[in-house]
């Protein structure tokens, strides 16, 4: 491109008059030749390339000549270790109990609602208690069931956070369910099949008729 610029100022005597003519354009077959010259330098560093790894053969009988630009083999062949336990093995620090701790703490993954022992907390604080041995009975039998409820030290740790916000001296006992995977399904199934299910509940249409300040009036019954 200098040459074509020089060669344009040339031709036209400090005026961009390059190109006008055909014999102009012959500067394009000579720049093409150049590069064609240009080009076959490489070969000749190859040639060269490879008389310099014959020679580094010749005194060093483990040298490996590359083969392409960026790529190589190596001069020993890798040992291959046999796999072992602990190849088959993920070790957790600090998750193993992180993971869990956001039922807890829901915030750490951006979910604005309260853990699950204040949530616990708060629905008892709600419950119109009229005789406080019913209050006690109700904390004192705090059924855990889910899969989630099988995490190890789940139960003390719901219990630890449900005395921090109940009054102190509080009795709280919480149980797991024998079954925690399908007992919550037991439950619903056997709650559905029962002949007080149909009075003790409403319909879809109900709610769509009605709407939510009639849902929040309706006292459900249910026997402890």
């Amino acid at each position: 491109m200098r040459l074509l610029t020089t060669a344009a100022f040339d031709r036209g005597k400090g005026e961009d008059t390059f190109g006008a003519k055909d014999e102009d354009w012959q500067l394009y077959k000579l720049m093409s030749r150049d590069n064609d010259d240009d080009d076959e330098g490489p070969d000749e560093d190859d040639a060269e390339l490879a008389r310099i790894s014959s020679r580094l053969q010749d005194l060093d009988p483990t040298f490996v000549p590359k083969l392409e630009t960026g790529t190589s083999q190596n001069a020993e062949v890798p040992r291959v270790r046999p796999l072992t336990q602990e190849d088959f093995q993920i070790v957790f620090g600090v998750e193993r109990f992180r993971c869990p701790e956001i039922l807890f703490n829901p915030n750490w993954i951006g979910v604005d609602q309260v853990g699950l022992d204040e949530m616990t907390g708060v629905s008892m604080r709600r419950l119109p208690f009229k005789d406080e041995s019913l209050e006690s009975r109700l904390t004192s039998s705090i059924l855990l069931t889910g899969g989630s409820s099988l995490f190890p030290g789940i139960v003390e740790r719901l219990e630890a956070g449900i005395r921090m916000i109940r009054p102190c001296g509080s009795p709280i006992k919480i149980v797991r369910a024998l079954d925690p995977v399908m007992d919550a399904w037991r439950g619903a199934a056997a709650y559905a099949s029962g002949p007080q299910f149909h009075t003790q509940t409403f319909s879809k249409m109900d709610y769509y008729e009605k709407g939510e300040d009639w849902l929040r009036s309706y006292q459900l019954k249910y026997s402890l």
